[in-house]
């Protein structure tokens, strides 16, 4: 061969002969190559040349990652069969038990009747499909991205997440479960894709209808037309079936007899569904109302009754939360093991019935809530939110006003209020003089704050005084006090500070403690806004646990029917304010069940407040909605909530006065703890202060002097309803001399919706003669109402 030849060729002269000089060649290019790629790599800097690194093991790690799963679904491919509707196992019975391994009781029923799918008016079916997978007929029958997505957070350990179609629900409630991992995801999706091969779409609808859980104990879409509507599925029209394909998401929470709100709002977007998949028009969809759904069937093979079925709801609802839906809870025979301690549940349903045992003609419009948790964890002890069965009116109520309702919590959350003064002290973030429980504040019997005018409430005129001491105003409850305190340390400050206690951050599907504008007033200094009764149980808790939160939580355990370990509860804490706060809010709560005539027996320690919500305007101005008692030991913290479910209707007392937390709540608080109690050790509460100076020697007390005439003075009042009468302080005649903290607001005035504000042109009552606005009458702010009428 010619050097030029050699040339074109790429090869150095000399070497292309016979012996061997191709692969001489080809190792000298290799060299070059390597040498300029390592020139190269020199160049970068450090830092792109660790990118570099950790790009490639990226893409190996990725590659042999996709090589397994690829590997996995040809396995389970070629081993896994196809389930059709008749192999799926029937579910099975499941038990619920109380902390200590006892029986309380049974659930479950299975309701099964398979149709074919031509049964099945089109409107229900395209219903369903517009619920739960509107690509059904379009697009292949699995889904790639939910299985990725699972793939990523099964490898990170990142939250679990669904995402399947149609296809792959199916085989998920037939053949699987409902866990959220690699190996699930990779096993359905193969069998996904052999289900998509060997049937058509129509094939495959048949099956998923015959087969997925509607609630009721109802599997199928045949029995869950009995089991709402009394009908055979052939005479569903299409409103019908927008109820029944909403309740498919989650069959407990969206049953109409549960939730109608939120029933409601899920069937409305169902039929959006249908408009954007062209099955109805928009004009159609505005024509419909939402049909009548028939209740609960009496025989649903629930042997759990009364106050103990809201259990079961609230148990089932956080197993779903775990992603362990309720059709698995069946089809496994789950046995759950909950927190419920059997003699705190019977003390909390004995409270209950003693104390409203002899309600006059007028009370018997009353609802009431009362729950326990253990500070330590969350640990929900007892729980009875409602009677789920006949209420006072002897009218059926099935709600859960302890879980469920939620209502303006008045004076009960003031505590909150105090901490955030407290902590920004600490923090050496207050704005003006810092506040501690010693300071001396302004408690006068009315003020104006931002143009509204705020009073106490009439019976405690002879405690309020301009120079109060903030122990005292906590004790003798002022609101214009802690309205005063929100405006100062920042009502959002005051929200976020009873968010990280335990309040709920939504109420049905809203911010909570915020006006509808997304504002917080400062109302919330004295309970303006509602919340739940299990939300005060909880943060209550966290002034008992030193200032650490502890969600709340109903299961221990979930064994299915082979010992296989489905569930179990692992505590996540959080720091929601410093121990020092936890430790002199706790003192300032420490006379008041005494203080309202509600002392726990044997002179146990105790942290307690009252709350009251009046009614500001309407026929019933001036009478009380809402009623509270919350307070705690170390080893339990309690709430109990009474009101007559909506906040426009009033409660009263035996005598037909206004009802206070230091009534029937407070009563029922006592009753409650004292059983509950009895035989434990009496646990020592904060004794010293720890934020700031000590309190001083010389007590401050209130004088009669400072307040106002507007109102005539009058004592607590003491109603037929008590258990005794109410401690009535006599108040000193000396004004108190020390200058009192002044407290400054953070931002200036604004017009909030919901408040009378005499200097809004929005306000309801704009005029500087608003009236009073006190403890027992005040108006509910834009944040909502309390708990729905029910029954």
């Amino acid at each position: 061969m010619s050097e030029p030849e050699r040339l074109q060729l790429g090869r150095r002269p000399g070497s292309g002969d016979a012996d061997g000089s191709d692969a001489d060649t080809f190792r000298a290019r290799w060299k070059r190559r390597r040498a300029a790629k390592k020139r190269r790599i020199a160049a970068m800097s450090r830092r792109r040349r660790i990118a570099r690194r950790v790009g490639i093991l990226a893409t190996w790690f990725l590659g042999l990652i996709a090589a397994i799963m690829v590997a996995a679904i040809i396995l389970f491919y070629s081993l896994s069969d196809v389930p059709r509707p008749e192999d799926v196992a029937l579910p099975q019975v499941a038990t619920i038990l109380y902390a200590d391994g006892s029986v309380m009781g049974r659930f479950g029923t299975v309701d099964h009747t398979d149709v074919p799918l031509r049964q099945v008016p089109p409107p229900v079916r395209w219903d369903v499909i517009a619920a739960e997978d509107r690509g059904f007929y379009n697009e292949p029958g699995i889904s790639v991205t939910g299985t990725l997505r699972a793939a990523v957070n099964d490898l990170t350990g990142g939250d679990t997440q669904g995402g399947s179609g149609i296809t792959q629900q199916y085989v998920k409630n037939a053949y699987l479960n409902s866990s959220q991992t690699l190996t699930r995801k990779l096993k359905e999706l193969a069998i996904a894709v052999k289900l998509s091969r060997e049937y058509s779409k129509d094939q495959i609808l048949e099956f998923y209808l015959n087969t997925v859980y509607f609630g009721r104990g109802a599997y199928g879409i045949q029995a869950a037309a009995h089991a709402y509507f009394r009908e055979d599925v052939s005479k569903l029209n299409v409103a019908q079936g927008a109820v029944l394909a909403a309740l498919l998401r989650a069959p407990s929470y969206y049953d109409p007899a549960v939730n109608p709100g939120e029933a409601q709002d899920r069937w409305k977007y169902v039929l959006s569904g249908m408009v954007d998949i062209h099955k109805l028009t928009q004009a159609r969809v505005d024509g419909l109302k939402y049909p009548k759904v028939a209740p609960v069937p009496k025989n649903t093979g629930l042997t759990i009754g009364g106050p103990n079925a809201i259990i079961v709801a609230r148990v089932i609802d956080e197993l779903a939360a775990q992603g362990i839906p309720e059709n698995e809870i069946y089809a496994k025979g789950l046995t759950i093991k909950t927190t419920i301690n059997r003699r705190a549940q019977a003390d909390a349903v004995s409270a209950i019935h003693q104390t409203f045992s002899g309600l006059t003609r007028q009370q018997r419009n009353m609802k009431n809530a009362l729950v326990a948790v253990r500070p330590k964890d969350g640990a929900v002890l007892a729980y009875y939110g409602g009677p789920y069965g006949k209420n006072y009116a002897h009218k059926k109520d099935q709600y859960d006003y302890a879980g469920l309702g939620s209502a303006a919590p008045g004076s009960s959350f003031k505590p909150y209020t105090l901490a955030t003064a407290l902590t920004q002290t600490l923090d050496k973030k207050a704005k003006g003089d810092p506040i501690t429980i010693g300071s001396v504040v302004d408690g006068s019997y009315c003020v104006h704050i931002e143009g509204t005018k705020i009073c106490n409430d009439p019976s405690d005129q002879p405690y309020s005084s301009s120079h109060i001491r903030v122990s005292l105003a906590m004790k003798y409850s002022l609101n214009t006090t802690f309205d005063q305190m929100a405006q100062h340390v920042g009502p959002s400050n005051v929200a976020d500070t009873a968010h990280a206690a335990g309040i709920s951050k939504t109420i049905n599907g809203k911010p909570s403690l915020q006006n509808a504008d997304g504002h917080t007033t400062f109302g919330i200094g004295i309970g303006d806004y509602p919340v739940h009764p299990i939300d005060q149980a909880v943060g209550f808790a966290t002034f008992a646990n030193n200032g650490q939160a502890n969600a709340p939580y109903f299961v221990q355990e979930a064994k299915a029917a082979d010992g296989e370990v489905i569930y179990s509860h692992h505590n996540h804490s959080s720091q929601a304010f410093d121990p020092k706060v936890a430790n002199d809010t706790t003192l300032t709560l420490e006379p008041i069940a005494g203080w309202s005539g509600v002392p726990l027996a044997d002179g146990r320690p105790s942290a307690a407040k009252t709350g009251t919500e009046g009614i500001q305007v309407g026929k019933h101005a001036g009478g009380n909605s809402d009623a509270w008692m919350v307070g705690f030991t170390p080893q339990v913290s309690t709430a109990v909530w009474v009101g007559s479910g909506n906040s426009t209707k009033p409660i009263v007392s035996a005598s037909g006065a206004p009802e206070y937390g230091r009534d029937l709540p407070g009563r029922t608080w006592q009753l409650f703890m004292d059983k509950w109690l009895a035989g434990k050790a009496a646990q020592p509460l904060p004794t010293k202060q720890l934020i700031g100076a000590p309190t001083p020697t010389r007590t401050v007390e209130p004088t009669t002097e400072a307040a106002p005439s507007t109102h005539p003075p009058t004592q607590p009042s003491t109603t037929a309803t008590s258990s005794s009468s109410t401690p009535t302080p006599t108040p000193t005649t000396t004004k108190p001399t020390p200058t009192p903290t002044t407290l400054t607001p953070t931002r200036p005035p604004t017009c909030s919706p919901g408040l009378i504000l005499p200097n809004c042109a929005t306000s309801p009552s704009a005029s500087p003669s608003s009236p009073p606005r006190s403890s027992a009458g005040r108006s509910t702010h834009a944040a909502g109402p309390s708990t729905p009428a029910a029954g």
